[in-house]
């Protein structure tokens, strides 16, 4: 799977057309931004700077409750510290809100933002709440790419909070492969043309998070926490405006209010 990878180029965000998959670098990306420099490696190819992915700092506490229309999306982000990325910034904070927006054939959005190698970002669900029901609870929808047998990912791990202080991982294997328990693994067939509910985590795709697997019974806080360096073992997708995880959106499967 890593020789296939290497085919692929650092994306802003991942190509929706399999024929802009080639061995061209990012546009304003270098040659030493897409591999590792010397800044940026150790001499066994691994990150001298690794990514910040157990942040459990609280949260400013910005996002003003009754603030946002009830729906089943992000209602505000909290917090957002990209690292070296630039996408989706120009369309930011609206390109985290609302369903998701795969492209045809569950191939990856291009409506998305992307965090950085180890970036992060906080977000905030005031009504309804996230809430334990029967099974998942919350869907996370990135933009994986399918590439022949095979899926090129960006992984991050994910942290709840029901009150901002407190939170609470749910396990993430990013050096496995694939990156079992984090998000960014599915694909993701949820889209304005597709005709899938994006609250259904039996067809809207993407990676499915149950609170019991916490022993929690609501949340309202969400963080995202990249984590392709401790995945690929280097910054090999680290370069231009679009790498680390890219957030296209997150559903609430079960809520505390219709």
């Amino acid at each position: 799977m890593r020789r296939l990878l290497l085919l692929l180029p650092p994306l802003a965000c991942n190509a929706a057309d399999p024929a802009e998959v080639s061995g061209e670098l990012e546009p304003g990306a270098s040659s030493s931004e897409a591999g590792n420099d010397s800044d940026d490696a150790s001499s066994d190819g691994t990150s001298s700077g690794d990514t910040h992915d157990t942040d459990e700092s609280p949260v400013g506490f910005t996002c003003v409750p009754g603030s946002a229309p009830s729906d089943r999306f992000v209602d505000c982000v909290e917090s957002f510290t990209p690292e070296g990325a630039s996408y989706g910034q120009d369309r930011f904070p609206a390109v985290v809100f609302g369903p998701p927006m795969a492209g045809a054939a569950g191939m990856g959005s291009t409506d998305v933002l992307s965090l950085g190698c180890g970036g992060e970002i906080t977000l905030y669900f005031d009504d309804p709440a996230i809430v334990d029901g029967p099974g998942p609870d919350f869907i996370v929808f990135e933009n994986p790419l399918p590439v022949g047998d095979l899926t090129f990912v960006e992984p991050a791990r994910v942290l709840v909070s029901a009150d901002g202080l407190q939170w609470h991982a749910f396990p993430c294997a990013p050096g496995n492969q694939p990156p079992l328990g984090c998000a960014g693994v599915a694909q993701v067939f949820a889209g304005p043309d597709a005709g899938i509910d994006p609250t259904d985590p039996a067809q809207a795709g993407g990676d499915a998070f149950d609170l019991a697997d916490l022993g929690l019974a609501e949340v309202r806080y969400l963080r995202l926490l990249d984590v392709g360096v401790a995945h690929y073992g280097d910054r090999r997708w680290c370069g231009g405006g679009g790498g680390g995880f890219d957030l296209d959106a997150v559903a609430v499967v079960h809520g505390d209010a219709p």
